[in-house]
């Protein structure tokens, strides 16, 4: 049975947490719950209402609000390989300081501009499912560092990137 649920773009969120985490650039510490639990601050645009609060409170006495990243599909598409997805996704990185605006598109885009090499090392990855492979991923657009039009008081950067990707499938092209 498919599971349709799965999905390119929450595999790139899952490995861009991964990394964020790896290399000291956000601390998880700083994303808990009143109960304790991982809040990740990589959110899809849809769920930005609820998560609101949770961004606007205090993290650590030197710091109120929290640096987050929302993200969105802009573009889907196939390729004359219809075997081969090619997607953007944004990504906005909100935050109070510039300093750390800088930190966040200068990591995504060490992380993420070396078109197959970038690819490779998700595809490598051992938190990846196992439905997708992808081929390619690289910066499409970075825009500049502005006031955030939807969180008074915040920063924003938009950060666009292009997947090229293929999901595993059977002998008539059908998912599995």
């Amino acid at each position: 049975m498919v599971n349709y649920s799965k999905d390119a773009v929450v595999e790139i969120r899952n490995y861009l947490w991964h990394k964020l985490k790896e290399e000291n650039v956000l601390s998880a510490n700083d994303y808990l719950d009143g109960n304790g639990n991982t809040i990740v601050p990589i959110i899809p645009v849809q769920q930005v209402p609820e998560m609101t609060t949770f961004f606007l409170g205090p993290t650590t006495a030197n710091e109120d609000n929290k640096t987050h990243i929302v993200y969105d599909k802009i573009g889907i598409s196939y390729e004359e390989n219809w075997a081969i997805c090619c997607e953007q996704v944004v990504f906005t990185i909100y935050a109070i300081d510039y300093n750390k605006i800088t930190i966040m598109r200068n990591f995504m885009m060490d992380l993420f501009r070396r078109m197959d090499d970038s690819a490779k090392e998700v595809n490598a990855w051992s938190g990846k499912s196992q439905e997708f492979k992808f081929h390619s991923i690289y910066i499409a657009d970075i825009s500049p560092t502005q006031p955030s039009q939807e969180i008074q008081g915040f920063l924003a950067e938009e950060i666009v990137l292009e997947l090229k990707y293929s999901r595993h499938a059977n002998f008539q092209g059908r998912f599995i």
